[in-house]
């Protein structure tokens, strides 16, 4: 009798929502931040079990690098592919830049990695290796971006990629954050204006960078 409840036990449908803790998760580590949610508070929210959620992803961790696996397909795998698009540097860093400090998107503000990258102490190893190859992923990115900019004129030439790249990522993210803790969007717009004019030549002021 005992071999048959186990083989009807195992047999049941699953009913673990993986894809909604996922997405519940998102929203919360997005809005609030890795330090101020714990593990009992994401149950809570998502009516599953810590036992539940232990199975289905290992523990915390496992549900964290979840999470930022999903956020970089949804919401970093969009913006990558805008870097790789043949319109003038200036242009697509104005696109960038005004869909960072857009004010009433549907999503939250400010960006999940900037946020899981300021807080390294909070995170398991494999969040933390995601993170770091995420950050890896973008900077690689903006160099190719700034690397076919200058092969068009539109960057100096004698600039270092490498040191472009870096300042990019250091700009984005801080955008990002100044964003999450409800900084103006106007002002931010004006100042990466400024920031950036030095890696522009300028050129952002006649396109009406960040304005959109």
């Amino acid at each position: 009798m005992a071999v048959e409840n186990d083989r009807r036990g195992r047999g049941r449908p699953k009913t673990f929502d993986r894809a909604g803790v996922i997405d519940v998760a998102l929203d919360s580590y997005w809005r609030e931040g890795v330090y101020a949610l714990s593990l009992n508070e994401i149950c809570r929210r998502t009516g599953v079990s810590k036992p539940g959620l232990y199975r289905e992803f290992g523990g915390e961790d496992g549900l964290m690098d979840a999470v930022l696996a999903q956020y970089a397909e949804a919401v970093l795998g969009p913006l990558l592919e805008l870097l790789k698009s043949e319109v003038p540097f200036v242009q697509v860093l104005s696109t960038a830049v005004s869909f960072m400090t857009q004010p009433d998107r549907s999503v939250p503000a400010g960006c999940l990695l900037a946020k899981m990258r300021g807080s390294p102490s909070r995170l398991g190893p494999n969040t933390r290796a995601r993170v770091d190859s995420l950050g890896a992923i973008a900077v690689a990115a903006y160099a190719d971006w700034v690397e076919r900019a200058k092969t068009r004129g539109e960057i100096a030439a004698d600039l270092p990629t490498d040191i472009a790249a870096a300042f990019l990522d250091t700009q984005f993210m801080t955008l990002l954050v100044q964003m999450a803790t409800k900084e103006d969007p106007a002002l931010l717009r004006a100042q990466a204006r400024l920031v950036f004019a030095g890696l522009t030549g300028g050129a952002s002021t006649d396109a009406g960078f960040g304005e959109k």
